[in-house]
């Protein structure tokens, strides 16, 4: 009897499966589709002012509170950067890039999943402090602040934070 060497899956590769389930599944509690899980979708579309989330058999639906989704950056057929808005009034982002180190494994491309947390941050000089949100990723793990992001309103106008 031989004995055969199964490939490994290299550990990084599990975390980001575990980041992106766990992401996935704070989606779907916060701001769930009208069917099916975020786990399965293929891609993300801005259509007039609907997100629509499409799944690999063809099929498509929006959110269950369409109102959740509140701006995008980018192009609506391939947006960078969609915004929603979770009943409690916090935005979750979610980022695309089809070439990212998460993107490029993620079935939607999905880059990250930017939570906005109540915590603040401190910023300036003595004289001049200025409190700001933090946001949390799901797959880096760090708060920041979210800094100077262009958002476009469903109906085409800025989107301030």
């Amino acid at each position: 009897m031989t004995a055969q060497i199964q490939p490994q899956i290299p550990l990084q590769h599990h975390c980001r499966q575990q980041q992106s389930t766990l992401a996935k599944q704070y989606l779907d509690q916060h701001c769930p589709l009208e069917f099916g899980s975020h786990q399965n979708v293929t891609d993300y579309v801005v259509y007039f002012h609907h997100l629509l989330a499409f799944f690999e058999n063809g099929e498509h639906c929006g959110l269950q509170q369409s109102a959740q989704f509140v701006a995008l950056c980018g192009h609506k057929e391939n947006p960078e950067a969609i915004l929603l808005q979770k009943p409690d009034g916090f935005h979750i982002e979610l980022s695309f890039n089809r070439a990212g180190d998460q993107g490029q494994f993620d079935s939607a491309h999905i880059e990250d999943i930017l939570v906005e947390t109540p915590l603040s941050s401190v910023l300036g000089k003595t004289t001049n402090t200025q409190l700001q949100k933090l946001w949390m990723s799901f797959y880096h793990g760090v708060q920041q602040p979210k800094g100077q992001v262009c958002y476009r309103s469903k109906d085409g106008q800025d989107y301030q934070l």
